[in-house]
């Protein structure tokens, strides 16, 4: 290949890896001194029907793969033979089974070789055409783009070759592993000739040596290495390869005694491969990983001892910034914290890197943040503009490490630590804390949903009932206000709990117990639940997507109801769970978020005029989202599934009315007024609009419908003859009728009876609650 413009250093840096040298290191394996070898053993072994068969099948996928190259001869098959009868022990009716798996390994090399050949060929072919464009083009912002270009196929190339190397090294550890085990045969001797070069101890030393000097192209070689790494490995189901081990334990010998700085300025030189430096520290910090012991300095050779990870294998310079007793340089924090969220989250999992930073952090705000400093230190203070971002930038670092932020926030400190976290004013407006707690939403459902529950649980728990300081902070602010991004990443991370803080059906069981005791869900109090949504509502965007969440569920449950009835399902009379449900979600957000914007009033930033409009436009923009995301959240409600997509946005059309109203209220409020009751015509228009969303036919009412469904009293004013006492009537016998069309139906108490007083029983006590006592601990109940 012959390149003018193109570096095939930086290719590979910016790829992450050598193609090309995955390439040579399988071309110099010797498919057919293997196949020679295994021939050897065919014929000296006794023949039977089965092993000739299964040996000409190997033969013959040897002969289509290989290219007659690499003729070379240095193994002598006869002596071989000999050796593994007579000092290994083989009997002869083993030869067979060793012959055939031996040709089924230079088969494969033959054809790793074959296809690694042909991706190689295909690289280079692209890269010299691009090589050739750079050459005809004159603009350097195209000439960039066609570099970028090159470096894209590098690295697919790249991918695909480390795809044919793996996939023949699992096989050929697979042969060796049968020989050795199945056939008694150890063929050690094929390490010359098995094409599968690993980075030896010696190699290592080398490399971690050019990379920490600023070698891109040996750090892409150890992060390869690093790359291979699998979960299982990290979680210390599986150990370590030799290459992987080698690799970290000259990364741990060869960055012991570096200086803060002196890492800073490694890092600093690897460019595109600088992940090295903190993937290394996570690695060697984890307690689920066992590595050589390599001497503590530059050149050692790799021991045969072994060592645990763990803080102590860490940097000397950065172990100690770690303790949270000492005064630390806060710049080095700060650097420290970008090189960790420089790596690979996928090797964040339990180290004490990660519990360490997250210690320290914690430390630094009570001794800077001044509201928990034990200590009493008198030092002068650093300014507000180098120690926020360097605690914000650890935060987010050890942020991917979701089970030390869960035993961060779960264990005897975390009150102290979410006081800090939630009344320190940000910079960043809390973004870089947000992310310590928006991970449950994505982990709520996966292996990680347990402490991804218990996390949110503890949160949720210290929102609701810190609720009165957290609505009043120092200065008179709220917690949006102050911190509007730490607040939609809580808001984010509690949407998969909507049910659990509702107390409704469908809660996922990691949370654990409902945050207000069941009694206090019965009357409607719930005070906590109501101080979570306050809390999340101070912000519009949090408040938005949290309570677009709950009035999607609360639409759900009424479509729920309406296809029971449509089912005829004798269980829609009297009581029913679906439009308790939906009472109680639509009751929990109205109050949150009138307590919210109270908040604001009571802090002199809002008047009540104000608030009572801002109060309609968060309905209507939570309402909105909802609409987006309804359908996606239909699984949630028992029996619910069958319906989603178009007819969910046609029901969530129909009833926006009735949940946000049709216009900002007009008339001034008076202070602390609270939310108005459910009349009866408005929930009996609700379950009617809902019913005829699904196809029901109802009769009766056509002089209040607009558009095919039933209008608000506000849209039907201007009507000759309308009165309220005629239209409730009228929506109340029209749901009587269609709900006596099902068999069996004994009216009793009819369902709208019951929405309404669920509703009034949540909304009646719309207000700040004060300190209701120190969290619990979250407790799993599957």
């Amino acid at each position: 290949m012959h390149l003018q413009y193109l570096d095939t250093s930086w290719l590979i840096a910016r790829a992450g890896g050598d193609p090309w040298a995955i390439n040579r290191m399988l071309q110099t394996g010797s498919p057919a001194q293997i196949s020679s070898l295994a021939r050897a053993f065919h014929e000296a072994g006794r023949h039977t029907a089965d092993a000739d068969a299964k040996f000409d099948e190997a033969r013959r996928r040897f002969e289509a793969a290989w290219n007659r190259q690499n003729g070379d001869h240095p193994i002598n098959d006869a002596d071989e033979v000999q050796r593994a009868t007579r000092s290994l022990g083989v009997q002869a009716a083993q030869l067979p089974k060793i012959a055939v798996d031996l040709e089924s390994l230079a088969a494969s090399l033959a054809e790793a070789q074959r296809t690694a050949g042909a991706q190689i060929s295909e690289l280079e072919k692209g890269l010299e055409a691009i090589d050739r464009l750079i050459g005809d083009e004159h603009d350097s912002h195209v000439k960039e783009d066609l570099k970028q270009d090159a470096a894209a196929i590098t690295t697919h190339f790249l991918h695909q070759l480390e795809l044919t190397r793996d996939r023949y090294a699992e096989t050929l550890h697979d042969s060796m592993t049968r020989l050795r085990t199945n056939d008694g045969y150890d063929a050690s001797l094929l390490g010359s000739v098995d094409g599968y070069d690993v980075e030896t101890p010696d190699q290592a030393e080398k490399d971690v040596h050019a990379a920490l000097a600023g070698d891109q192209a040996a750090a892409a070689r150890i992060n390869a290495v690093l790359a291979s790494i699998t979960e299982e490995q990290v979680t210390g189901k599986k150990p370590l390869g030799r290459e992987q081990a080698s690799v970290l334990s000259q990364l741990q010998a060869q960055q012991h005694g570096m200086s803060v700085d002196e890492l800073v300025t490694a890092e600093g030189r690897l460019g595109d491969q600088r992940s090295m430096i903190g993937d290394s520290w996570q690695l060697m910090s984890n307690p689920a990983i066992v590595f050589p012991r390599t001497e503590l300095k530059p050149g050692a050779k790799q021991g045969t001892d072994t060592v645990k990870g763990g803080a102590e294998q860490l940097p000397e310079s950065i172990h100690g910034m770690l303790d949270p007793h000492l005064f630390i340089n806060i710049t080095h924090l700060r650097l420290a914290s970008e090189i960790v969220s420089r790596g690979n989250p996928a090797l964040q999992r339990n180290t004490e890197l990660d519990r360490g930073l997250l210690r320290k952090a914690s430390a630094m705000m009570d001794i800077w943040f001044g509201i928990n400093d034990p200590g009493g230190d008198t030092r002068e203070r650093e300014p507000e503009s180098n120690f926020d971002p360097a605690i914000a930038t650890a935060l987010r670092a050890v942020s991917p490490d979701h089970q030390v932020v869960h035993d961060t926030l779960t264990g005897l400190d975390r009150d102290p630590f979410l006081k800090n976290v939630t009344h320190h004013v940000w910079l960043d407006g809390g973004k870089n804390a947000a992310s310590l707690f928006s991970w449950t939403e994505s982990a709520a459902h996966g292996p990680e949903a347990i402490i991804a529950g218990e996390t949110a649980h503890t949160y949720a728990d210290y929102l609701g009932k810190n609720q009165q300081e957290l609505l009043r902070l120092p200065g008179n602010h709220t917690l949006g206000e102050k911190n509007p991004e730490l607040v939609r990443g809580m808001a984010h991370g509690l949407i998969p709990y909507v049910g659990n803080i509702a107390g409704i059906s469908g809660a996922l069981p990691e949370f654990g117990r409902p945050l207000d005791d069941p009694d206090i869900i019965d009357t409607g109090t719930m005070p906590i639940a109501k101080g979570v949504v306050a809390v999340l509502s101070t912000d519009a965007d949090a408040g938005a997507h949290f309570n677009g969440a709950a009035y999607g569920r609360a639409v759900l449950a009424e479509g729920a109801f309406a296809q029971a009835v449509i089912q005829h399902d004798p269980d829609v009379h009297g009581y029913n769970q679906y439009l308790h449900e939906a009472a109680t979600l639509r009751g929990l957000v109205d109050t949150g978020i009138h307590i919210a914007l109270q908040a604001d009033v009571d802090n002199h930033h809002l008047s009540e005029t104000a608030a009572q409009n801002a109060e309609y436009d968060h309905k209507k923009s939570a309402y909105e989202l909802n609409l987006k995301i309804a359908g996606a959240a239909a699984g949630l409600i028992p029996h619910v599934g069958a319906y989603t997509g178009p007819l969910v946005g046609i029901l969530g059309s129909m009833l926006e009315d009735d949940f946000v109203g049709k216009t900002r209220g007009t008339v001034p409020l008076p202070p602390d007024h609270g939310l108005p009751n459910m009349s009866i015509g408005f929930a009996d228009r609700e379950i009617l609009n809902t019913l005829i969303a699904f196809g029901q036919r109802v009769d009766g009412i056509s002089q209040y419908m607009i558009d095919g469904y039933v209008a608000t009293p506000h849209a039907l004013e201007d009507r000759p003859g309308f009165t309220t006492g005629a239209y409730d009537h009228a929506l109340n016998r029209a749901l009587a009728r269609v709900l006596a069309q099902i068999p069996g139906n004994d009216l009793g108490k009819p369902p709208d009876a019951g929405m309404i007083d669920r509703y009034n029983n949540v909304v009646t006590d719309a207000k700040v609650f004060p300190k209701l006592g120190a969290s619990q601990v979250p407790q799993h109940h599957p």
